[in-house]
């Protein structure tokens, strides 16, 4: 999920809620190397899309099931996958300016979990999370269904959220700041989408 999820960053529980206590308790990290985080930016003439390091994390088990995480990602490192060259360095230093993640002031995103229910499995996705997403100092909640698997020493979790950019005060070429009709084709939607594949090892 301060971006990314984010992040987004993940905390998993179930049946109910995240963060209980009591029970027999189990910090698990991320593998930074093993999990990954990409994003997809949509505008009216196309789209663009690339993948972004996770800084840290750590998963709790509680009693054998995930009751918390947070996961830090390092916006320094935004990094566009469908473009080449001089274009591939221009939106990269774009993207980490003050138009959009103003990443020297601000390096780095979190999403940390406020709860998690089980739902009935549809395309892999067998639970619903619900959480708070930090980008650019300021938190807003997401909500969105992931995939959780887990293993005698290992989880990992997939999924993907819809983030809205001018909930943290990405300006630049957007209708919630500047006036649709005279952005025209230059428009770029405020929903961009964050996907990840988390796993962690105890």
């Amino acid at each position: 999920m301060n971006f990314l999820l984010i992040a987004a960053a993940l905390a998993l529980g179930t049946p109910s809620t995240a963060n209980t206590t009591g029970g027999d308790m189990q910090r698990m990290n991320v593998d930074t190397k093993a999990s990954n985080v990409t994003w997809l930016g949509e505008k009216v003439t196309g789209s663009h899309n690339g993948d972004i390091q996770i800084s840290s994390g750590f998963v709790t088990m509680e009693d054998g099931l995930i009751s918390a995480t947070t996961v830090t990602i390092d916006m320094t490192t935004i990094n566009t996958l469908d473009l080449e060259g001089s274009s591939k360095a221009s939106l990269d230093g774009h993207l980490k300016s003050d138009d959009f993640f103003g990443t020297s002031q601000f390096p780095t995103a979190q999403f940390e979990l406020n709860s998690i229910q089980p739902i009935r499995a549809e395309n892999g996705m067998n639970f619903a999370a619900t959480g708070t997403v930090t980008i650019k100092g300021r938190t807003a909640e997401v909500s969105f269904p992931v995939k959780v698997e887990q293993g005698v020493k290992t989880v990992s979790i997939a999924g993907e959220m819809k983030l809205d950019r001018s909930q943290f005060d990405v300006r630049f070429r957007s209708k919630s700041f500047f006036d649709a009709s005279e952005l025209g084709d230059k428009l770029i939607y405020d929903e961009f989408t964050i996907g990840f594949e988390l796993v962690a090892n105890g």
